[in-house]
């Protein structure tokens, strides 16, 4: 399935040659940092530090290291996009 340009997702392969899709990286210098809580998800912070649970996304797209947004690990530092 091709991805279009515009998509915050990119088609690579892995070190076997099979297809993998990521989230781009798309550093920024406006936002700011949080520790997450145990149990916290990513709809909870956006909630509390964005105003609104549907945009756990864009707490998604600036923290490519959490691959689920169900499931922070408690003392992780996640970047907040400003809002």
């Amino acid at each position: 399935m091709a991805l279009s340009p515009s998509s915050r997702y990119t088609q690579t392969t892995d070190s076997a040659g099979r297809a993998v899709t990521k989230r781009k990286s798309r550093p920024s210098s406006r936002y700011y940092t949080v520790i997450a809580t145990e149990g916290q998800t990513m709809q909870e912070i956006a909630a509390l530090h964005l105003g609104d649970a549907s945009l756990y996304w864009r707490l998604a797209d600036v923290n490519p290291q959490i691959p689920y947004p169900d499931e922070v690990p408690a003392g992780t530092r996640l970047r907040l996009p400003e809002a």
